[in-house]
């Protein structure tokens, strides 16, 4: 199971490295690979995803990702 877990962050992040950024300089590739998912810390520093969304951090919008199976990336800090 813990190798599934892998395989899939692993993967996410490889799609996150390969998408295209358009845009302005603040949108950026999260990098997941630094997140122990499916654990993430409560700290909160707002982010705000490229679906819209705004995440509790950064470790949050990695766990989206992961569990959805999206390449979600990072538009700002901060809330959307």
């Amino acid at each position: 199971m813990m190798f599934a877990h892998i395989i899939v962050v692993f993967s996410v992040a490889a799609l996150a490295r390969g998408a295209a950024v358009s845009g302005g300089a603040k949108e950026r590739m999260v990098h997941c690979e630094r997140y122990y998912l499916p654990v993430c810390t409560r700290k909160y520093d707002p982010v705000c995803g490229s679906d819209g969304r705004s995440y509790s951090n950064e470790c949050m919008l990695c766990l989206e990702n992961m569990e959805q199976k999206v390449s979600t990336y990072v538009i700002k800090k901060g809330s959307c």
